[in-house]
């Protein structure tokens, strides 16, 4: 579970984040007598550097077993004190993402890991975000265009079964891109994707949606003949994580929406000028659309490949 690339991050992280004496602390905490000194056999009066004593302490914790102490003490002291410091672990929501990506994650609410098999992949926090802590986030307001009067059309029980097929469509795409649905009301809802230095695999994953959706409509599974119509608004930034999604209130979240429902034609994506920017010129050539919106740059494009099966 704990592999060697996995354990030399967990170092890496543990190294830029904690001093000599902090590490020191730790190994007292999980070893009855620790000394990284003794350990690497050096004179009490050499200095150790941080990150030659975190690779000691999870070298001694991996032959000792105790690498899901380690793990556990390290997470739990991000945003806590220790030797009179306030201590942010750097790199911690990157180390946590891998770890779940291998079976475990940490629930924090019950303050120990967590094995698992199934769902890992709808984990709204990725096994990775703390509630009350901010991280970069891309988001997406979607929304079906034209609902009320489908409603009207095909009465609310039909309309609940077209919702729940294109719920499990979203869910597939999103599987691709490792996206999560973060809240959803039937006719629409937020999607999120982790920013982790790329916007691009959120942008694509939404592409991919509208360009699929086509698609979805020809389904004989779908109840209704009438195709369903999407638009989709994206922003980027911090956004405060709570794991019941619903507590979540962000300006990230209230421009998408805004920028989904206001200023997105029916079969179109609208992204931020902060998303645009982070954007290859290749996909930037997409967006024919320029357009002021809430007093920010905004990008967009309208593809209507209903057309094509028409």
């Amino acid at each position: 579970m704990f592999d060697i690339a996995l354990q030399r991050e967990l170092a890496e992280v543990v190294g830029k984040s904690f001093t000599f004496t902090d590490i020191e602390s730790i190994g007292s905490d999980l070893f009855k007598s620790y000394s990284t000194h003794r350990l690497e056999q050096t004179p009490d009066h050499v200095s150790i550097s941080p990150l030659k004593a975190a690779r000691r302490l999870v070298k001694e914790s991996a032959e000792n077993n105790k690498l899901k102490e380690l793990f556990s003490v390290v997470i739990q002291l991000d945003g806590n004190f220790l030797n009179g410091r306030f201590v942010e672990v750097q790199g911690l929501e990157n180390l946590l993402y891998r770890l779940c990506k291998t079976g475990l994650y940490f629930d924090f609410k019950r303050h120990r890991f967590v094995n698992y098999n199934q769902d890992k992949d709808v984990l709204v926090n990725w096994g990775a975000l703390k509630d009350g802590k901010e991280y970069p986030i891309v988001v997406a307001s979607v929304d079906i265009c034209g609902n009320s009067q489908l409603v009207k059309k095909h009465k609310p029980k039909v309309m609940e079964k077209v919702y729940y097929e294109l719920w499990e469509f979203l869910q597939q795409k999103l599987g691709l891109y490792d996206g999560r649905i973060w809240s959803w009301a039937g006719d629409g809802g937020i999607l999120a994707f982790r920013e982790n230095g790329d916007i691009t695999v959120g942008v694509t994953c939404c592409l991919e949606i509208l360009l699929s959706l086509p698609v979805f409509n020809l389904q004989p599974k779908k109840p209704i003949s009438d195709d369903i119509v999407l638009r989709i608004g994206m922003d980027s930034g911090k956004v405060k994580f709570y794991g019941d999604t619903g507590r979540i209130v962000s300006d990230v979240i209230n421009y998408a929406a805004h920028l989904e429902k206001s200023g997105t034609e029916p079969f179109g994506l609208s992204v931020s000028d902060t998303v645009y920017k982070s954007l290859p010129a290749s996909m930037k050539r997409v967006f024919k659309t320029e357009h002021e919106f809430e007093g920010r740059t905004a990008h967009s494009l309208v593809y209507d490949c209903q057309s094509a099966f028409k």
